[in-house]
């Protein structure tokens, strides 16, 4: 062995015990566990940075869920609906293709030939010097010529009543009425009613077919209805629709029914709509429902001519006014005589109105019933009270006479009156 070998040995026999233990602790310290233990420890910086990234990562799923979820929902909504339309397309066509149109146009058929009979053409002719009308009647055509006015009217009574409209008779000519079997007999006023537009004739002739009443409120928006009448002339004819709409109100004041020629001169404001078509000439004439009964008589449109839009009064106010005509010959309408406002009494947060009596007219139905000023109706024949004009429709349409009864609030008691309408002798 050489001289360095043995140096060597030397010198490593030489190394003090604890050499090793520092070598292996400095081995240890720089093992691969060592260092995750180093740096597993978190430190400020690396929180900022993850905090940032959690927030990066949560602003771009809130930013995703903005642009991308309503798309998401309203394709899924656009889906789902398409769905159903589809669904009801298809139903629909199959159900189409076992409606029966001759079934429906039956109907149609029988409504007309139901009504016609019950249907009249009246027509205003005046006279010249010679007392020979000018008004000629066309008999191939079935139209009317007249130099005074024309409407339609409605058999009531087998008796020869007719029921039409005031406003057709404003006129100061003879009037005639064409029947449906070709017969022209002249008629006269028995009852006039500006207030509903109402009037009734009466022609001598027996055995007539009057139309059978319905009821006006029995029907719903939407139900078929049928027009018949005498449209510039037009005698007989029929048209179909569909009630539009129930207790439309004051008319008047539409702009574009202001300058209607057949303006409507009925302050009753609750009147039927319909798109039925209705023209000059119609006016007077019957609405009728699928059985061919009377629920309304047609009384103006919007326009000139037929828009779709037409009213007319409902049967149930048109059969007490034709009571009234046969009994009285006028309509004799209820009078209570007092002057009535609206009050608000504060109830808490809430406010509830009241109609409140401010002045009684002396002698009057009011008076006579112990009615003071100061009191608030409640109630009119059992009828919650909301607003003056109700309860004033509420008087007048009840007959005069008849004994009506209020409940009305005095002093913090509630007090039940009756009291005997007396008649109002004012147009209202």
């Amino acid at each position: 062995m050489s001289e360095v070998d043995d140096a060597d040995s030397a010198s490593n026999s030489n190394l003090s015990p604890l050499e090793p233990s520092l070598d292996a602790g400095s081995a240890s310290a720089s093992s691969p566990t060592a260092s995750f233990a180093s740096s597993s420890t978190p430190t400020v910086w690396s929180l900022m940075v993850s905090t940032t990234f959690s927030l990066l990562g949560v602003l771009i799923l809130l930013v995703c869920l903005r642009y991308l979820l309503p798309p998401m929902l309203e394709s899924s909504r656009y889906s789902w609906h398409r769905g159903q339309l589809r669904a009801e397309y298809e139903l629909a066509g199959a159900q189409l293709e076992n409606v029966s149109w001759e079934g429906l146009s039956q109907v149609s058929q029988t409504v007309a030939r139901r009504v016609h009979p019950s249907v009249v053409h009246i027509q205003l002719s005046m006279k010249n010097e010679d007392s020979e009308t000018t008004s000629r009647w066309n008999p191939d055509m079935k139209s009317f010529r007249m130099t005074s006015g024309q409407g339609s009217g409605i058999i009531v009574s087998e008796d020869g009543y007719v029921l039409t409209n005031q406003h057709v008779l404003e006129s100061d000519a003879e009037i005639q009425v064409y029947l449906a079997d070709n017969r022209v007999l002249p008629a006269k006023v028995v009852g006039l009613d500006r207030t509903t537009d109402l009037a009734l004739l009466k022609v001598d002739a027996q055995d007539l077919l009057p139309i059978t009443w319905g009821d006006s409120d029995d029907l719903d928006v939407g139900s078929p209805v049928w027009a018949v009448g005498s449209p510039f002339g037009l005698a007989g004819s029929v048209s179909f629709g569909i009630l539009s709409g129930k207790h439309r109100l004051d008319l008047n004041a539409n702009p574009q029914y202001r300058g209607s020629r057949e303006r409507i001169t009925s302050r009753y404001s609750d009147l039927m709509q319909s798109d039925v078509a209705v023209n000059p000439g119609n006016s007077g004439g019957p609405l009728v429902n699928g059985k061919g009964e009377l629920i309304g008589i047609n009384t103006a449109i919007v326009g000139e001519s037929y828009r779709g839009v037409s009213f007319s009064i409902p049967s149930r106010i048109a059969r007490k006014v034709l009571d009234q005509f046969i009994a009285h010959g006028r309509v004799r309408r209820g009078w209570v005589g007092v002057e009535l406002a609206m009050e608000i009494v504060p109830e808490g947060e809430d406010t509830k109105p009241r109609v409140v009596v401010r002045v009684v007219v002396p002698d009057s139905p009011a008076e006579r019933a112990a009615i003071y000023p100061g009191d608030r109706i409640t109630e009119f024949n059992g009828q919650p009270v909301v607003d003056v004009q109700q309860l004033i429709e509420s008087i007048r349409t009840s007959p005069a006479d008849s004994v009506i009864q209020f409940k009305i609030e005095r002093d913090g008691e509630e007090l039940a009156i009756d009291l005997t309408l007396g008649e109002l002798s004012f147009p209202p």
